[in-house]
């Protein structure tokens, strides 16, 4: 049973870590997620998040998000989709997936449904403390959200997960891939890199603390490469509820200044 607990805590761990997969301009934290009383097993959880930053503009822009996303894993194969509501407040155009492009100076304030994210992986291998265990994974972003919530242009992201438990308490995890980004008006955006890496801590049967870096290549012209750091805390309540925390520290333009969040989750 330690290998399925491994795999799962795999699962769970990447779909915290990737930042493509994020609903606003924050990495969408999930952390791992207890062993299942089967190989099927799913997950709905709301949540909000909070980010600003500059982004090289005059002024900052504020994202406030809620997203709601149901997750069904069956065996080797994960299904997921995600779609939040948007609050965002400043020259910014948010352009879904964690990408704020700079804008004038022009400060507006616009909210509602923002882009369906869906995804898709396959575990290739169910590895165990000996040897890393390794995930393929695709997302598509479908362009439903309003003026200024989005491209109003389709995403892809094709990605490789890896990870290693070194022990019982410490899972530690990675994550590489491309994404392509669809341009919008004026704006060019650039397809790149993005990967992610970090360490997960299970204190007890309740309790997970965890940490992780995330990157995304220059999707902007006048942005630097995206980077942010994420410490975050679970709390499983009982056996079918969770609470996750987590904050967010942006180290560049490209990355908001600070920002966090809360989930909420029931799982079966």
């Amino acid at each position: 049973m330690s290998g399925l607990r491994s795999t799962v805590w795999f699962l769970a761990a990447i779909a915290w870590a990737f930042p493509a997969s994020a609903q606003n301009s924050a990495p969408a934290q999930t952390a791992p997620s207890p062993e299942p009383s089967s190989t099927t097993t799913w997950e709905v959880f709301a949540g909000a998040d909070y980010s600003v930053g500059d982004y090289n503009a005059a002024s900052d822009t504020t994202v406030i998000s809620a997203p709601v996303t149901v997750r069904v894993q069956l065996d080797r194969v994960r299904l997921e989709a995600s779609v939040p509501y948007l609050y965002v407040d400043g020259p910014g155009t948010f352009a879904g997936g964690g990408v704020i492009v700079p804008g004038n100076n022009n400060a507006t304030s616009r909210s509602g449904l923002g882009d369906v994210n869906l995804g898709a992986a396959f575990l290739i291998n169910r590895g165990g403390q000996s040897a890393p265990s390794f995930e393929i994974a695709g997302i598509v972003k479908v362009p439903t959200a309003g003026d200024g919530l989005g491209t109003k242009k389709f995403d892809y992201t094709a990605q490789l997960n890896v990870y290693q438990p070194v022990s019982m308490q410490v899972l530690i995890f990675a994550s590489a891939g491309y994404q392509w980004l669809g341009d919008f008006g004026t704006f060019k955006l650039e397809d790149g890199m993005v990967a992610s890496a970090g360490v997960n801590y299970k204190l007890d049967e309740s309790i997970s603390l965890g940490f992780g870096v995330n990157y995304r290549q220059s999707y902007f012209q006048t942005l630097p490469d995206y980077v942010s750091l994420s410490p975050y805390a679970q709390w499983n309540i009982g056996t079918m509820w969770r609470v996750t925390a987590y904050g967010l520290v942006g180290l560049t333009e490209a990355s908001p200044r600070f920002g966090g969040g809360l989930r909420l989750g029931l799982h079966g």
